[in-house]
């Protein structure tokens, strides 16, 4: 069995985390990560993503639950009205969703995925 792992929310370094070209609208988006934890069976990650301004689609290959740590994101889904986001905001995005995310200034998030299939990083 595994240990109890704790981090403070800014005690972590972030890598860069490209968002493929295909992607962008608009702008040059710069993300990062930071991996704080994953499951043994590999189907739950927990980590930290920030990004600069920009605007770009995305789909999601797993569930995501979210929380906003700074900044903010307007994200509209292709079936529905937009949400803007920003510091503390709680945001669930199913598998399978289409989003564009508009990024105005910066965002960083708290994520936690949960996959069908093991996520190998």
């Amino acid at each position: 069995m595994s240990s109890v792992t704790m981090i403070h929310a800014y005690q972590y370094d972030l890598t860069d985390f490209p968002i493929s070209p295909d992607l962008i609208i608009e702008g040059s988006p710069k993300s990062r990560i930071w991996i704080h934890a994953q499951s043994a069976d590999k189907k739950v990650t927990h980590g930290v993503w920030d990004c600069t301004a920009g605007r770009f689609s995305w789909e999601y290959e797993w569930d995501e639950f979210a929380v906003t740590l700074e900044g903010g994101v307007t994200i509209t889904p292709d079936d529905g009205e937009p949400i803007t986001t920003s510091p503390g905001s709680f945001v669930y995005f199913p598998m399978g969703l289409k989003v564009i995310w508009q990024i105005d200034e910066y965002v960083k998030k708290s994520f936690t995925l949960r996959t069908p299939q093991p996520l190998e990083l």
